[in-house]
């Protein structure tokens, strides 16, 4: 039976799963494809860093539901090379409502990046509620904007669904189509640690492109995202001598669930 043209164009359909994953495992190694390379060449893009932290920090809460991730920070050390790496993590605090995880990502050639993560205890919500929220962003969801675009630089096309309102207010979705890891399915914290890595883009690009490259983010977190379409929504950008800071808010299709902090370089390649 054919499939339902109508079904084929929606845009909040669940992406079409790939059977083709970021990394596939080798013994204690994780083996990258070819695709996860990034627009400034032949290199890891430094989103998977994020992806494999965030696995780890899924793996540590899995028999504790009652810990919420708080906090996921990202350094990227230096470009790596598309070859195996090997993650490691290790419990650096646990307390009676603070957990606090340290994962590192290294290659034969050493280190190439790592996380953080701060788990904190679920208790009750205070009420009232604080006065402060969020700004606005009444961007138009993916269903709105249609079938997503593909975003590409040279001959690098990126792996996943984007969909951009390039009207105020400005803002991105992004939807995975690729697992990180085969055969596992990327829970909405992984889905949100790969995606925020294009905080860096939204909050720091100009009129002429983007000229920073970013050397680490954070991700703070309110509530736990939820489905499959993170939107990232850019509010600040502050920068001298070659030297910037970006601020986005994270959100799914119920609302804003965070914020997230990059730092940036000036970079002559980019733009």
């Amino acid at each position: 039976m054919a499939a339902d043209p109508a079904a084929e164009l929606d845009p909040l359909a669940p992406a079409t799963p790939s059977a083709e994953a970021f990394f596939h495992p080798d013994g204690d190694a994780l083996v990258p494809a070819e695709f996860a390379t990034s627009p400034w060449g032949e290199v890891l893009h430094g989103r998977l860093i994020g992806g494999l932290t965030a696995r780890e920090t899924e793996r540590a809460r899995a028999d504790d539901p009652d810990l919420a991730c708080g906090r996921l920070t990202i350094d990227m050390f230096r470009s790596a090379a598309v070859a195996p790496v090997r993650v490691t993590s290790r419990t650096i605090r646990s307390g009676r409502r603070i957990v606090v995880l340290e994962v590192t990502i290294g290659q034969e050639s050493g280190l190439i990046g790592q996380g953080r993560a701060v788990l904190l205890r679920r208790s009750e919500q205070p009420v009232p509620a604080p006065l402060l929220g969020t700004p606005p962003w009444d961007a138009p969801t993916p269903q709105d904007l249609g079938a997503p675009r593909p975003a590409s630089a040279g001959r690098w096309t990126a792996p996943w669904n984007s969909w951009t309102a390039t009207e105020s207010p400005r803002g991105m979705w992004i939807q995975e189509t690729h697992p990180l890891v085969t055969a596992e399915e990327p829970t909405p914290l992984t889905r949100l640690a790969l995606a925020a890595d294009l905080a860096s883009p939204a909050a720091n690009s100009s009129a002429d492109g983007l000229h920073f490259i970013n050397a680490d983010y954070t991700v703070h977190l309110g509530r736990e995202p939820d489905g499959e379409y993170i939107g990232i929504q850019p509010v600040a950008h502050i920068s001298t001598n070659g030297v910037g800071a970006g601020h986005c808010i994270a959100h799914d299709l119920d609302g804003p669930v965070g914020f997230i902090a990059t730092t940036a370089l000036a970079n002559s390649r980019a733009g």
